[in-house]
């Protein structure tokens, strides 16, 4: 007899156990630049995020930033070490 699938049964999804935090390292801050050109002369920055405190207000929450390659169009974002701010950004109060 063939194992044919029948409609009618019903069969409960196993359970899935993904440990992210272990198998995907955390990447560290990286000063920008296109990895594919290899330089930063070309970037145009499109969003950042300056360090915050986390919640728990012990904890400092490092900077993202969002940009672009105008030579190969690229689109890159991560955060970035939290003394790093894009080229003319000032913080206005």
């Amino acid at each position: 007899m063939r194992n044919v699938w029948d409609p009618m049964t019903i069969t409960a999804p196993r359970p899935r156990r993904h440990k992210l935090r272990e198998s995907i390292p955390a990447q560290p801050p990286a000063q920008p630049r296109c990895s594919a050109c290899g330089t930063d002369a070309y970037l145009e920055f499109t969003d950042y995020v300056p360090a915050s405190y986390a919640p728990d207000r012990e904890s400092l929450r490092l900077p993202l930033v969002s940009y672009s390659c105008k030579h190969c169009g690229r689109h890159y974002s991560h955060k970035v070490p939290e003394d790093w701010v894009p080229p003319g950004w000032q913080w206005y109060a």
